[in-house]
């Protein structure tokens, strides 16, 4: 039976499900508070649009930490081929690339948005409406908004809110909807960045010398926490894709003790015995600056920073180089965020326990992942779950 759905929030958790409802007959009208759809879609996909990844899903579900057994069941009924697939319906070709992240072949993410939302503008049961902004939700499931002419009540059947995390405010991703949910009594758990930088006390003249500068193909670890890729040198601290898989562990250890200590590997190809066989070649002409360069094939980053950190450079140290992080860059910088609306108050089909008729798709929900297709697989996984929940009337 056809049913009226409201939505409220153009990003890809609220755009899929759209598009899925309208592939199932229901009628559909979604909000969004910006004069056009996908904002922080589009500047995610600037650098090159991560859709998901290739990986094995019992190692997938893992970057799921916490709610790894909830997202097990989740990214199990909506996949990664099934996200590949998706994109093939709407005309967007996906490749694998050689780190296993899924990518659009030719397309970018404002040609992709544009085949995405022709077809949900060009459908009789899609109404969209944008430039209203949420001020309200009732219990009896009256919206309110607030528009160019001024404030509009929609008394709704059913609602989905998909209005994204609290990072990059400019995207509108702003989170003031919590102060909404909570005042219905529904569970909240406060935001924290979450795939974002960490700051370091350098020394003026590293920030001088190394402003921008990259660590490529290092390893870091936090404990048994361990993370392969590359590190960009910032004047506050770092930041990066190795830096944002462990952020979450960073925060707990932060929150613990005040800062974390992480450890950096400079050759993670290389054994310990191998640098120190190399380390050992030096020639009594050679700087040890050269020396490093010439026999462990170390660059100027890698050196200064060892510099930076020790009296003394030794081969257990460039395995093993200590960094001490205080804390996380604010939440704004942030690439997402942990907390928001708390799965305990839901259903299995992200239904408000509390108010019946409300569902929560995407990043509004009470989880963290980490960049690498991860946290927009989860998107689209919980949108598909919120609309299999509402296919169900009994929610069997």
């Amino acid at each position: 039976m056809a049913k009226n759905i409201t939505i409220v929030g153009g990003g890809p958790a609220g755009l899929f499900c759209a598009y899925l409802l309208l592939k199932e007959g229901h009628h559909v009208d979604l909000y969004d508070h910006s004069s056009g759809l996908g904002k922080k879609f589009l500047i995610a996909g600037n650098g090159g649009l991560n859709l998901t990844h290739s990986e094995e899903l019992n190692s997938f579900v893992t970057k799921y930490t916490d709610n790894e057994k909830l997202f097990s069941d989740l990214i199990n009924d909506f996949t990664p081929r099934d996200l590949s697939d998706f994109c093939q319906e709407i005309g967007v070709e996906t490749y694998v690339g050689s780190s296993g992240r899924v990518f659009p072949k030719d397309l970018k993410a404002a040609q992709i948005l544009l085949n995405w939302t022709k077809r949900l503008k060009d459908h009789p049961n899609f109404n969209l409406n944008l430039k209203y902004s949420l001020i309200s939700i009732q219990e009896d499931k009256t919206l309110t908004f607030n528009t160019p002419q001024g404030e509009r009540k929609v008394k709704a059947e059913t609602i989905i809110l998909a209005l994204g995390g609290a990072s990059w405010k400019k995207t509108g991703s702003d989170g003031k909807w919590s102060e909404l949910c909570q005042r219905l009594g529904i569970e909240f758990k406060d935001f924290e960045p979450m795939n974002c930088g960490f700051e370091v006390s350098w020394s003026d003249f590293l920030i001088k010398k190394l402003d921008r500068s990259h660590l490529k193909n290092i390893e870091l670890s936090l404990k048994q926490r361990r993370a392969k890729g590359e590190v960009m040198i910032t004047p506050y601290g770092i930041e990066g894709g190795a830096v944002y898989a462990l952020s979450k562990f960073i925060q707990s250890e932060i929150t613990q003790n005040n800062e974390a200590i992480i450890n950096i590997d400079l050759k993670p190809d290389l054994s310990l015995n191998d640098v120190k066989e190399k380390f050992e070649r030096r020639k009594a002409k050679d700087s040890l600056s050269n020396h490093l360069r010439k026999n462990l094939n170390l660059d100027k980053t890698s050196i200064t920073l060892l510099n930076e950190c020790l009296k003394e450079i030794n081969p257990e140290l460039i395995k093993r180089l200590p960094l001490k992080l205080e804390r996380a860059r604010p939440i704004d910088e942030a690439i997402s965020t942990s907390g928001g609306i708390s799965f305990g108050g839901l259903t299995n089909y992200l239904e408000s326990q509390k108010v019946p008729g409300l569902y929560f798709a995407g990043e509004m929900l009470d989880f963290d992942a980490p960049t690498g297709g991860y946290l927009l697989q989860g998107c689209f996984s919980t949108a598909f779950r919120v609309v299999k929940g509402i296919n169900i009337p009994t929610h069997e």
